[in-house]
């Protein structure tokens, strides 16, 4: 059976509690995965899950070379979209994107 998920990266799952969820060191961290919650998760907690997954999968990819998730990243970076605000980290992964050519104008830089 194929999978959508990149290799390396084990397919996740909203079957958490909300005390999971906040947690750290949560189940979704060690890859245990518990009884399934008695109650479903509010969207909330499954949104902010996907937005933290969005950024480590850009952070990687940036990591890699890829431009434009440079410039997306130091937006995340800027906007503490899936992070924790850094306006050195933002100004230092802008900067690696501007240098390599990327236009630093357009979606990225309307968040």
């Amino acid at each position: 059976m194929s999978s959508n998920y990149p290799a390396g990266r084990p397919k996740s799952s909203n079957k958490r509690t909300v005390a999971e969820l906040e947690r750290p060191g949560s189940a979704q961290a060690t890859g245990h995965q518990g009884p399934m919650p008695t109650e479903p998760i509010p969207l909330k907690y499954v949104v902010q899950e996907a937005v933290k997954r969005w950024f480590e999968d850009t952070l990687l990819e940036a990591q890699r070379g890829d431009v434009k998730q440079q410039a997306l990243l130091g937006e995340m970076y800027k906007e503490g979209y899936g992070c924790q605000k850094d306006a050195r980290a933002a100004k230092e992964w802008s900067d690696k994107a501007a240098s390599r050519g990327y236009k630093m104008q357009g979606v990225y830089c309307e968040l």
